[in-house]
């Protein structure tokens, strides 16, 4: 992995470069926030790593996010201040022994796990503008309308829209509920963003039972969603 480290913290800046000749993450060092920016705007990576010690470090979240809504940002958080990153993804709290190698286990873990939560959504974003088919269906993101063996059945609500783009693309796989929520609500552990979406899946149900569409959304118990 390409992983941006943001740190005024040579103790940690070093522990990251040692850790890096042990395996086979790469780790690019920005120190600066023009260097920082100038990367970002270049993209290509795979994590970014925010030291709490950096004034600017909001205005960079928002503008990685900007830029790529789902590259994660770890932001290194000192427990003993009450801080509020912005557009970060994870906050983790910097231990009061400084003991940096089990930091740096701990950040590289929350970017594996995130990753492969949200491949999906990755996945999703290189397929803006085009129809999804799957089943007999065709669903058109840009207009948000669904048609069923050639027919217009409906245009759909963003919400609805939102929530059938992903579950279509991934047809026949199982899709953690968690990706809907970031999707569409940009909320992934949010309690009523989870309610909202079970009106707006039975919303979908009905739309595909009152039109007669052999489509179904199952829900898979301490999993997720599937389509088929």
């Amino acid at each position: 992995m390409k992983i941006v480290i943001n740190t005024e913290d040579n103790n940690l800046l070093n522990a990251f470069i040692k850790s890096c000749k042990d395996t086979d993450n790469q780790i690019i060092i920005a120190k600066t926030e023009r260097v920082l920016f100038d990367i970002i705007e270049k993209g290509n990576v795979d994590a970014y790593v925010i030291s709490n010690d950096i004034l600017y470090r909001n205005k960079a979240c928002t503008f990685i996010k900007k830029s790529d809504s789902y590259t994660p940002i770890i932001a290194l958080v000192d427990s003993r201040i009450i801080l509020t990153t912005i557009g970060a993804s994870i906050d983790i709290c910097i231990p009061y022994t400084t003991e940096y190698d089990i930091l740096i286990v701990s950040i590289i873990n929350n970017i594996i796990m995130f990753n492969k939560t949200f491949a999906t959504l990755k996945k999703l974003t290189t397929k803006i503008h085009e129809k999804i088919e799957f089943a007999n269906c065709v669903y058109d993101p840009t207009r948000r309308i669904l048609y069923y063996k050639g027919k217009e059945i409906k245009k759909l609500s963003v919400k609805e829209g939102g929530i059938l783009e992903v579950l279509a693309i991934n047809y026949g796989e199982v899709v953690k509920k968690e990706v809907i929520l970031e999707k569409v609500w940009k909320k992934p552990n949010d309690y009523f963003a989870g309610r909202s979406c079970d009106v707006y899946i039975t919303y979908l149900r009905n739309t595909f039972k009152n039109n007669k569409v052999k489509l179904s959304i199952k829900n898979i118990s301490g999993i997720g969603l599937i389509l088929e």
